[in-house]
């Protein structure tokens, strides 16, 4: 009778486990309403990371994200890093960027070369010389999206990876902030663009 009830109590804890991990990982994708309320928010701006409107809005940065025009946005699930990774390890230069809390940290050079361990869940990012290095944890990102969106004077193009909860982990963007971006960063970006955008859309 014990052993049912452990094995019964087992059963259901796997469960709701199963569940809440559907819950939490479902895609976020905006509604008319919300799409209005982020566009009319970014109307006028000179085009910048989305975690400003994110905050105002009271949405979540991945949803302000789905809310952005086709042609501006494009956004397809984590299961695709490993590509993507690939092919942002061929831009020549590029602007990191963490957030933490109310902190941003901004990381200049190219990215790492990345490979999964053998050992644990973490992607490692090896490199010689300075520039971006680490241990990610791809498998809890919920999106990856590429964003191109322009402004009067300039556009924004990068690629952020959001977690489940919609933060963005990091973001990697072609360099140039308040000066005409290199053309062969901007070609670069360009071909991992026309990767992500071969995807599946994560959201209709």
């Amino acid at each position: 009778m014990t052993l049912f009830i452990l094995s019964s109590r087992l059963f259901v804890a796997l469960l709701l486990s199963s569940l809440v991990h559907d819950v939490i990982a479902a895609p976020m994708c905006a509604t008319s309403v919300e799409k209005s309320q982020v566009r009319a928010a970014l109307e006028g701006r000179e085009p910048a990371p989305l975690g400003v409107v994110a905050a105002s809005l009271k949405l979540p940065e991945a949803l302000v994200a789905s809310a952005l025009p086709p042609a501006q946005a494009h956004g397809v699930g984590a299961e695709h890093f490993r590509v993507i990774w690939k092919s942002i390890e061929r831009w020549s230069d590029a602007t990191t960027f963490i957030t933490k809390g109310p902190n941003l940290f901004e990381i200049h050079g190219t990215v790492g070369r990345g490979e999964p361990s053998k050992r644990s869940s973490f992607f490692n990012i090896d490199r010689e010389g300075p520039g971006l290095a680490g241990h990610l944890r791809p498998d809890l990102y919920g999106s990856i999206y590429v964003l191109q969106i322009p402004g009067i004077s300039s556009t924004l193009r990068g690629i952020v990876f959001f977690d489940l909860a919609g933060d963005s982990v990091f973001s990697v963007f072609v360099p140039g902030e308040g000066v005409p971006a290199p053309p062969i960063v901007i070609r670069e970006f360009e071909a991992t663009s026309d990767l992500i955008r071969r995807l599946p859309s994560i959201c209709p």
